[in-house]
């Protein structure tokens, strides 16, 4: 009997049917594939660090003077030291690297990132193939990172030009690496990797930059990098902690984590959807649950004929849809592994499995539930479709006489959403909750565009333009601060020559010790300072901006980790001598993942060596944008690395931006599809529900034009009304949810709105869709005739 009934069911309702399966087969797809991402994303952290041999600390020293006392120190000083080992780098710019195409040589594309040559081989920090394997390298030969050979468009087989010094070579591009150390845009640093041979060639060139990497595995990394500030090493300049790459590469999650959310807000949908309809229809048939009632069905086998209905609709969509759920998953990861190495991701299926468990259980739990209104109606008063013929309370609503300007369809659609309200509240929270989903990703691209992420990364954003790596080829890096000014005077005189009327403000870094009464800081500070007449665009949370020669200001971030308060004096190593400064003010930016500070311009910091230099300011009286001006100087000056702001916020995001912006048309075409698929399901329920009404409607003169352009017009007021209840929602998920993911990155932003975008455009798409789909589920109202009359109460 139960069979036959649910084959009856099934077949009555096959539209109903058919979206409720396939929304329990999107939603299992986006959450079980999704938290399997996130499952297999977090583990490969932890296990692409250590199949790389990626060290609890690595530090650098600038040239081998001080490599025999620092091992001394590793050997006997330092303490909770189990091993260490050290590799050798050499430091390249722009000039030194060269693609060869069609016999001539091009501009090496860096992305801001230093970079570094180094041979094959080392014991720590090591690099694999792209399948994970470790690979030997011929003399000739290269490796890149993936990273770098598609930003410059090469393949393997290609030859790209080295030169250090007076020493040039030619190298074949035989590889494409995973490098776990330099891999990323956001370590800022990467890794040219050569031939030992080669490698020792370059070494042994009296300009070779050379640079010392020292790798120590510690179970107390903090209190090591502690012990390291203690040291009197001048030659350190920075230190990297395992921490920091797995924050680095755990940006890869981001995107999981989105649609992870979209996943939970499908089920959400669903399970509204489906406790519509299983009321709907079981008051649809009160009469046939009243004779089983009256022959003796007790309240439970009368719910097990509607629980069997949607047990099947909802296994057969998480069958499918946990079948669907392992491709997806394999191109997810896919997707995050070309930047790291994977254990083996096939014994995750548990993950989508279990979650497609949970989804049946949680679903069919919300369906019992929603049957309990069974347990309140008699046997009389369900034969009777639980109406009473009586009305205890006056509806709500307009009166058409007060509204005489307004035509009947208008005042009907609107009458209706005011007086059932209750009716239409699952259509306004699948709306505002799809709204609210547009408007995330939506949101997060136009806060990394805006001119607030541009600060927040040390630059002015009002700059004509921005130059990195303006040394000549026969100079090397700059280390010290008259080497970068005697380089921006020469720039400005190069450009002068070409009518170009610039001023350039250059932004040495340095990695300094900073400690207060004794107590040292957890690690050497990222310290900038801003060397030209460009001083004033950076923002302070609190306090001032460090204007005397013993004045400073440090990221909050550092504040709080060292309990330390505007106002106090800190000493800070400059050279070989500690100076007293005092603590002027505080803000928050993404230097250092939030870890920094900002020296005063006026300090002396001739005898220290920078660790680099950050893009350079060039402000000049120009009509063109930013991108223009970089595109006609790239002509003039091809020599040097011209850049807008966007390009280098979007170098030291990882391109996070670029992924969202390649899912919103994506994500904003399924919302359009879903919520389309639910305003089809409703106004079908509807029309049911309505018969009687519209026959009446009929009868005494409306055409059926008349009566679709009420529906219709309904269905645009439930609309409005969403998106004016969407509003605060989206600007709680701007504020709980965007804010902690941008704070990561080590600074607090404020979301930005483009409000034509956020409440016009997408919104705008989203209706157009609403509408499509009531013009085409309107369509039955054609078939409805006058003697459906019978069905009004």
């Amino acid at each position: 009997m139960l069979y036959r009934i649910l084959k009856k069911d099934l077949l009555r309702r096959k539209g109903v049917n058919v979206i409720l399966f396939l929304f329990i087969t999107i939603a299992t797809i986006f959450l079980a594939s999704s938290v399997n991402n996130i499952l297999v994303v977090s583990s490969a952290i932890s296990y692409y660090m250590e199949f790389s041999g990626v060290p609890d600390v690595n530090f650098i020293l600038k040239g081998d003077t001080e490599k025999e006392k620092t091992e001394e120190w590793l050997d006997d000083g330092a303490k909770d030291v189990k091993e260490y080992g050290d590799s050798s780098m050499i430091a390249l710019n722009d000039q030194n690297m060269k693609i060869i195409k069609n016999g001539k040589k091009k501009e090496y594309a860096a992305a801001g990132t230093s970079v570094y040559l180094a041979a094959a081989g080392m014991e720590y920090c090591k690099v694999f193939d792209l399948d994970g394997k470790p690979f030997s390298l011929k003399k000739g030969e290269a490796a890149l990172t993936r990273d770098a050979m598609e930003r410059n468009h090469l393949e393997s087989g290609d030859k790209i030009s080295i030169s250090v010094g007076k020493t040039e070579r030619k190298l074949t591009v035989s590889e494409q690496i995973k490098d776990a150390a330099f891999g990323s845009d956001m370590v800022g640093m990467n890794r040219i990797i050569v031939s030992e041979e080669d490698y020792e060639t370059f070494l042994k060139d009296e300009n070779a930059e050379n640079i010392r990497m020292f790798c120590v595995m510690t179970d107390k990394a903090a209190e090591f990098v502690r012990d390291l500030n203690n040291q009197d090493f001048t030659t350190v300049l920075s230190t990297v902690s395992k921490s920091m790459y797995k924050m680095i590469y755990s940006f890869d999650m981001i995107m999981a984590a989105l649609l992870i959310l979209v996943g939970i807000c499908l089920i959400l949908i669903a399970l509204l959807v489906l406790r519509f309809t299983l009321v709907f229809t079981m008051e649809e048939e009160y009469r046939e649950i009243g004779i089983m009632k009256a022959v003796g069905f007790r309240n439970f086998a009368v719910k097990k004929v509607y629980l069997l209905k949607y047990l099947v609709l909802v296994t057969a969509g998480t069958v499918v849809g946990f079948a669907a759920s392992i491709p997806v998953s394999r191109a997810m990861v896919a997707s995050v592994s070309r930047n790291m190495i994977m254990e083996d991701s096939g014994s995750n299926l548990w993950v989508n499995f279990i979650c497609s468990g949970c989804i049946v259980l949680l679903v069919m739990l919300f369906c019992y539930t929603s049957t309990g209104k069974l347990d309140k109606i008699s046997a009389i008063s369900a034969i009777r479709s639980g109406k009473t013929g009586e009305r205890f309370k006056r509806r709500a609503g307009i009166r058409l006489n007060r509204r005489g300007k307004m035509s009947v369809p208008m005042f009907l659609g609107l009458n209706d959403m005011l007086t059932h309200m209750r009716r239409y509240l699952v259509l306004m929270i699948t709306f505002c909750i799809s709204f609210v989903l547009i408007t995330i990703p939506l949101n997060t691209i136009n806060t990394m565009r805006s001119r607030e992420m541009v600060v927040k990364f040390a630059l002015d954003p009002d700059s004509a333009v921005y130059v990195r790596r303006i040394e000549k080829a026969s100079e090397g890096n700059y280390r010290y601060k008259d080497d970068l000014l005697a380089g921006m005077q020469r720039v400005e005189q190069e450009m002068k020559a070409k009518g170009y009327d610039a001023e350039l403000t250059g932004i040495p870094f340095y990695f300094l010790k900073i400690s207060k009464d004794g107590v040292v800081s957890d690690q050497k500070l990222l310290v900038l300072q801003n060397l030209g007449q460009n001083n004033d665009y950076l923002h302070y949370d609190k306090g001032e901006a460090p204007r005397l020669e013993n004045e400073i200001a440090l990221s909050e971030t550092v504040l709080k980790q060292n309990k330390w308060n505007i106002g106090d004096w800190v000493d800070v190593n400059i050279g070989s001598k500690e100076k007293r400064l005092l603590i002027t003010g505080t803000y928050s930016d993404y230097m250092q993942m939030g870890q920094s500070g900002r020296m005063n311009p006026v300090i002396d910091m001739k005898e220290e060596m920078m660790a680099d230099y950050w893009n350079i300011l060039v402000d000049m009286k120009t009509d063109k944008t930013q991108k223009e001006l970089a595109a006609d100087l790239k002509k003039d000056f091809p020599q040097y690395e011209w850049d807008d702001a966007q390009s280098l916020v979007d170098q030291n995001v990882g391109g996070i931006q670029d992924s969202l912006a390649k899912l919103l048309l994506p994500m904003t075409g399924l919302l359009c599809a879903i919520i389309m698929l639910i305003t089809a399901l409703m106004e079908k329920l509807f029309i049911v529900r309505e018969k009687g009404e519209i026959a009446m409607m009929k009868s005494v003169g409306f055409r059926n034009r008349s009566i679709r352009r009420w529906q219709i017009l309904r269905m645009v007021w439930v609309v409005l009304v969403s998106m004016i209840a969407a509003v605060p929602l989206s600007l709680l998920s701007n504020r709980f949810m965007l804010r902690p993911i941008f704070a990561i990155m080590g600074a607090d932003v404020e979301i930005q709105v483009v409000p034509w975008q956020v409440y016009g455009v997408y919104p705008g798409i989203l209706m157009v869709g609403i509408i499509a789909a009531t013009i085409f589920a309107t369509g039955k109202v054609k078939q409805i005739h006058i003697r459906e009359m019978n069905n009004i109460e």
